[in-house]
């Protein structure tokens, strides 16, 4: 598999760099601009800080680990 980048103008795929294949080959494209419609990490944050997802983690059952376990102190 080979990775290359290269742009789109609307009508003309050009790559940045030479690629010699000499045979027909199948090829994935994928478009890397944003949009308006990407979650911010941000907006993540929040829905993960109002979910319960993560309650488990205040049990006192799941705080496994002691200072005694670090392999080395910072």
């Amino acid at each position: 598999m080979l990775s290359v980048i290269g742009t789109y103008d609307g009508k003309t795929l050009k790559l940045a760099e030479t690629v010699s294949i000499k045979k027909p080959t199948k090829v994935l494209i994928t478009f890397l601009d944003e949009t308006s419609d990407d979650i911010s990490g941000k907006e993540i944050a929040v829905y993960v800080n109002s979910s319960a997802s993560f309650d488990f983690l205040k049990e006192p059952e799941e705080d496994i680990y002691t200072d005694a376990d670090l392999k080395k102190k910072y």
